[in-house]
């Protein structure tokens, strides 16, 4: 085990922190946020998964629909209730079927269709 003076273990801190996380969001930022906009920042993300396996076709939103895409959020009481996945958006609900296609779409889209087989 390597012991760190306080300058190395503050320049390690500062580029992990730095390192790109999530569009927009380095690291730091992401972790930093309260988690409930951590989650909400994860939503956005798998709402582009949802689209693109049309979700939103038997979403109880009228928003997604009117949009024909993905565009729901948890509302804090479906995050409290303990039947919905805290970072998908509510389309994809606590069901593992759906949370497990919804994976392998955003690693299809990210153009790495080996990793979606190993899902």
């Amino acid at each position: 085990m390597k012991i760190w003076t306080e300058e190395e273990r503050l320049r390690y801190e500062a580029e992990r922190d730095a390192e790109p996380y999530m569009p927009g969001f380095t690291w730091g930022e992401y972790h930093r946020l309260p988690e409930r906009q951590q989650e909400r920042e994860s939503q956005k993300i798998f709402q582009i998964g949802a689209s693109s396996l049309g979700y939103w076709k038997t979403c109880s939103l009228s928003p997604c629909r009117r949009a024909k895409a993905c565009r729901g959020f948890l509302s804090e009481a479906q995050a409290a209730s303990g039947h919905y996945q805290r970072y998908f958006p509510p389309c994809i609900r606590e069901g593992t079927h759906r949370q497990s296609a919804t994976l392998k779409e955003m690693l299809r889209l990210a153009g790495e269709p080996d990793e979606a087989e190993n899902i």
